[in-house]
Parts: C-alpha cells; structure tokens; sequence
C-alpha cells in the first residue's frame, strides 16, 4: 500500500504565500528492492518456463553476480531455443496466419483445401526464426538474420517457395503459370486401380509414369453426376496450382465422358504425396536467382529438395521481409502499393513507423502518388516518406509479391528515406543492408526484449536501458550478450531502482498463451498440453486448446510499434485460466496413465502432503528455504482437509484436485513479475 504523508501545502494568496487549509498528500510508493526468491523464478519463468530451485536462489542470495552464471546455464537448456524460438516467430512478425491468408498471395484459391495444410503453414510461421537460432547460435551479428538470403527450410516449405515461384499473379491478378507454358502437352493423370507410381517415377520428367499420382480417394468420393463416379484413371491439362494441390492430397477437377465437370475434392489425407519428415526435416538452405540459362528449381520434385541445400529462383528472397509468412500476414493491393508491407519491415527493424511525426526531409519523392498526396496536401508528410521507401519493393514485385512485370515500375528508382536516413537503395538487398544498419535498430530490439521480459516498455531515458543498448552494439549485436545482459539488469530483477521502475511502477502481468503454455509443459512434463503444434491438432481440439487459441499472445497489430500486450486479468482471463486448470487437475491428480502424455507428472490422494509440497514447489515456483512457502503449504492443506469436511464432503482425489486448482491460480503462476 502507499504510504500517505499529509504535507504542509503552501498557497498563493494575493501576493504573499500562506499555508493552506487542509493536508494534502504524497502518494509515491518507496522502491523496495525484490528478494532473490522472486527474481530468480521470474528469470528463469521466463527463459525456460521452469521453477528455481533452492540451491539457486541461495547462490544468488549469497552472490547476487551469480544470476548471471545461472543465466547462461538455463541458456543451454532447449526449453530456452523454444522460448526463444516463439519470440522470434512473434518479434519479426511471421505469425498470425492460416492457409485462408496465402489466398492473398497465390490467387485464386491460395494453398487449396489439403488436410496437411496446417503443417505447412506452421512450417512457413516457424521458418524465419529457425533461421535466426541458427544464425545466433552461430554467433552470429542479430543484423545477419536482416540480410540473410538462407533459410531453415524443410523439403514442404521448399516445394512451396518454389511453387509460389512458378505460379505468378501480376498486379492485376493475372495468373501466369510459368511451368504450364513451358510444358504445353503434359497432362496429370490420377489413378487408384493401378499399380502405384514411385514419387520419384512421378515427378522425373521424360519417365513414362510422369505426374502419375496414386490417389485411393478416387474410388470413394462422391460427385454430383453419375458419370464421374469411379472414374479410375482421369487425366488433366496441366495446371501448376492443381498439380500443387495433389501434393495435399486434392482430387482436381476433371470432365467425365459426358464432358460434365467434376469438381474438386479435398479428399480425405488419404492421396497425401507429402511423407511425415517432409514436414520435419529442417536445413538451412540458400535462395538464389538463376546464372544466365540456368533453371529454377521445379517445385513437384520434392524427390530433389528432399536432398537439396539450395533454391534457384527467380523471385528474390532476403531477410524477414520477404518470406511467405510476412507477407501472407501483411498483404498488399493495387490500392496500399507496398505501403504496409514496407511500414511493418520498419515496425520490426526499428521499433518506429511512418506516422506522421518523421521530420526527415528526403532528396526526391519517387513513387509519390500524386493523386491524393502531392505537395501541400495532408497526406504528404507520411507519403513523402512512405512512397520513395516502399518503391523498391513495388519495383521487385507484384502486389502478390512474385516478380514485377510493370516496366513503368520495374524502372522506378527506390529512395530509403526514415527516421534521418536518407539514401538511394535499388535492390531489396540495399533495403535489407538498411534495416540491419539503421540508428534505431539496437534500441528497438532491447525494446522488444524489455516488452517481452516485463510486459511493458523500458524508459528510453533510463540509464540502465541506455547502457544494455550500449552494450548490445559493441558486442556486435550478439543475442546472447544482449538476453543475459537484461536478465540480470534491475530493470529485470528490481534489485535495485531503476527509472524503468519509477516510470512503470511494479509490472505484474498476466501470463500469455506461450509462457503459460510453456510452463505447463515444461513443469508438469507434458507435451503440447495446449496443442500448438499443427501435429496435435487432428481431430476435435480438447477444452484446453479452445481455451487457449483465444488467450492473448505478444503479437502486432498492424501499424502498431509495439506487441500486445494485455497485463490486467480480466473476468474472462480468469474464467480461462480456471478451466484450464481444472482440466488439467484432471489429468495429474489419481489419473490414468495418457500413452500421449507419456512425461506427464502424476501425483496420489493417498499421499496429499507430498503433492502439496510439490504443487508449491513446482507449479507455483517457491522454494522449501522461501518463508512464503511454508504459509503457503499451510494454507493449501487447509483447503484439502476442508473440502473434505462439511455437509456434502469431496472425495480425496476431488479435495486434491481443488487444491492443485488453487496453487495453479497462483499469481506466482500464471502471472509474470513475481
């Protein structure tokens, strides 16, 4: 609680100054340092999702220096790549999609309806930060991962750049199916009845059994018209994007002998021509365009990517900017021109958009849409920014981000102009370099870090937040330097006062979808109890994985500099969370063993004391040495001993369950800050 002190107040009266009637009140709440006890286990919840233990908050109690040895440890955990793996998908912005958001970038019908589709899209949203573990494992500069031109791929995402490659919409929409044109008289043939054709016979041109595709759906679908039943084999002219969506598993439409058309079917997995590692077996790949007379990778080969380490296409693709994912989250029209494409790859390199309040004056305005934001108009401060910014990109590529064939904007010179950098860039190469090299570049991503690890920003005028930015750029931009650097800072620990503290006050946060998820898993040895895998989620999703697909998560809205970030526990929330929990005292509380769950810690009503030392332990993060642990302990035998007194008493598995339910609740748990 505060502490009140009345004040004596002056008040000005006429010219003289006399004391004023009446108190009034100082209201600021003295900064009291936090015990290692808290600070640990919120470092640690953090980095990996895992309670302290006892020795380590007595390390940090007796050397507070040793924080940053225990950081570097829980650093080589891979509960931690995980963590990191989440921040990175969310900091570059390559999430919030499903298959439904690839229509905007492969018109007309997107990926198709395939049932393996979420993996693929799952693989497109993990992709970028893959890449950028890899990168920074590698030690790496973070600035590498803006310019990189390789990529952790699996042999699905591979087949679907090179897809994306192959089957081009200009600016108006207009499909131009590259491999169809070059390949005038092949037509796909389905088949069921006949002997099957190795993928490999398939998909090698000039083989006899060439785009010959086993489907066992074909004998069970249902069409509309009775000449199409049972037709076993059928053959197409082909098509790229059907030839694409055979790979999933669709039956494409066909005419029967009566030339009625014989829509497609979604089939039902069946006719997948993907195997399970195809989706798995991630490597780092390089993305190139083709030498003179060389070609591009053919997307249907997936015998060849399976084994491949580089990509030849003729769509360029560098940095976070350019992948599938970002641009399926942040797509553009004839109408936007880039403009939000370019304002989000700002967002993610240097915390800042273009809003209006950019006093940058740039050398000429190229690309400047005149129409509505010439000179003197109100639309000419953002526009004179946004236009030149964004030009490269419209030069490079369609509004449906495949190569441009505008030559009007394929000659259109590209002008970096943002936050006081002003400069010519004419490849999206040179827009990468900028990026990576821009002035707000360091500041921004110990910002996203500060949002991450605290739920709320750190004063850029704090000297504490100053000298980790410091650091960061004299490491070389190392990841790892800069994690461990805000992990022991008092900004992170509040050991110790810090204008970050004075500005925000003691940040308690509710725990979002990916903490809490990951400390479910990682502390009760489930795995993917939330189902956020695309694996886990065949079939009817469980009550927990309903719960949590509307929890919030540190994701970007477009335009917006910074994640949301909800840090109140709404009625909502709170209902949420309590189901889950509930559901999940279920699941270790007198349960029966879960092949699924194999991992999956089980505790006895037979022996209520030793799960409450362990509920206190493990799920709500306090050590035995911890002086609230024992009232805690206290507290939560009480509840058991009561739920099963009274007029209509629990049962002991029931009792226990209510008294897991309520260590789960915990603001130590499913919160972030304590």
């Amino acid at each position: 609680m505060p502490i009140i002190k009345p004040l004596r107040a002056l008040c000005l009266v006429g010219s003289l100054v006399a004391a004023c009637s009446g108190p009034t009140y100082e209201t600021a709440i003295p900064f009291v340092a936090v015990s290692p006890a808290v600070y640990v286990a919120k470092v640690k919840m953090i980095l990996v999702g895992l309670p302290p233990t006892d020795a380590e908050v007595a390390a940090v109690v007796a050397d507070p220096n040793a924080l940053g040895g225990l950081v570097d440890g829980w650093m080589q955990l891979p509960q931690y790549g995980d963590k990191m793996q989440v921040f990175f998908e969310l900091a570059f912005q390559q999430t919030q999609i499903s298959d439904l958001n690839f229509v905007d970038i492969a018109p007309p019908n997107g990926l198709g309806n395939g049932k393996a589709l979420p993996l693929l899209v799952q693989n497109a949203r993990e992709s970028y930060a893959r890449t950028v573990l890899a990168i920074t494992a590698a030690g790496r500069p973070l600035t590498d991962a803006f310019k990189t031109k390789q990529l952790m791929l699996t042999p699905a995402l591979m087949q679907l750049y090179a897809y994306l490659d192959t089957h081009r919409a200009d600016d108006l929409g207009k499909i131009n199916d590259v491999f169809a044109k070059a390949n005038p008289t092949v037509k796909i043939t389905m088949e069921n009845s006949a002997p099957r054709v190795s993928l490999v016979d398939a998909t090698t041109p000039g083989n006899p059994s060439f785009l010959h595709f086993h489907n066992p759906d074909l004998a069970t679908q249902a069409y509309p018209f009775a000449g199409c039943m049972g037709l076993d084999p059928y053959s197409i002219p082909i098509r790229s994007d059907l030839l694409f969506d055979i790979f999933y598993g669709e039956l494409p439409p066909h005419n029967d002998a009566t030339n009625e058309l014989c829509p497609i079917h979604a089939g039902t997995g069946k006719g997948l021509q993907l195997d399970a590692t195809d989706f798995t077996a991630w490597k780092l790949v390089t993305i190139r365009q083709p030498n003179a007379g060389e070609p591009t990778t053919q997307f249907f080969d997936i015998a060849t990517l399976r084994s491949a380490t580089e990509l030849v296409l003729d769509t360029p693709r560098v940095g976070y900017f350019t992948t599938p994912a970002f641009d399926a989250n942040w797509p553009t029209n004839a109408s936007n021109q880039m403009r939000v494409t370019i304002n989000q790859a700002l967002i993610v390199a240097t915390g800042a958009a273009i809003d209006g309040t950019d006093g940058t004056i740039p050398m000429t305005t190229p690309g400047l849409d005149a129409d509505h934001a010439g000179p003197g108009t109100a639309c000419f401060g953002c526009h004179q920014l946004l236009d030149p910014t964004r030009s490269v990109l419209a030069s490079t590529y369609s509004w449906f981000y495949v190569p441009q064939t505008d030559a009007a904007l394929i000659h259109q010179p590209g002008q970096f102009a943002f936050q006081h950098v002003v400069t010519p860039v004419q490849t999206i190469d040179d827009l990468a370099t900028q990026l990576a090299n821009h002035p707000l570049m360091p500041a921004a991503w110990v910002q996203k870090l500060c949002y991450y690890v605290n739920s709320a920003p750190c004063d850029p005028d704090d000297v504490e937040f100053q000298r980790i930015v410091g650091d960061f750029a004299s490491s070389n931009f190392s990841w790892d330097r800069l994690v461990r650097d805000m992990m022991t800072s008092p900004i992170t620990t509040n050991a110790a006062a810090t204008k970050t503290h004075i500005t925000n006050g003691e940040v308690i946060a509710v725990a979002r979808r990916d903490h809490l998820c990951a400390a479910l898993d990682n502390r009760l040895g489930f795995y993917d109890i939330c189902q956020l895998d695309a694996a886990d989620q065949i079939g009817t999703p469980t009550t927990i994985a309903q719960i949590v697909s509307g929890m919030p998560s540190d994701g970007y809205g477009r335009g917006s500099t910074i994640p949301v970030l909800p840090n109140q526990p709404t009625l909502f929330y709170r209902g949420g969370i309590e189901n889950i929990c509930v559901q999940v005292s279920q699941m270790v509380i007198d349960a029966t063993p879960d092949p699924r769950q194999p991992g999956a810690k089980v505790w006895t009503s037979t022996a209520p004391d030793a799960a409450i030392a362990e509920f206190v332990a493990l799920v709500m993060g306090l050590t035995p040495s911890d002086p609230r642990s024992a009232q805690v302990t206290t507290a939560l035998t009480a509840h058991f001993t009561a739920a099963q007194a009274g007029p209509t008493p629990a049962t002991a598995t029931d009792a226990l369950r209510s008294t897991f339910v309520v260590a789960c609740l915990s603001p130590s748990f499913i919160g972030i800050g304590m």
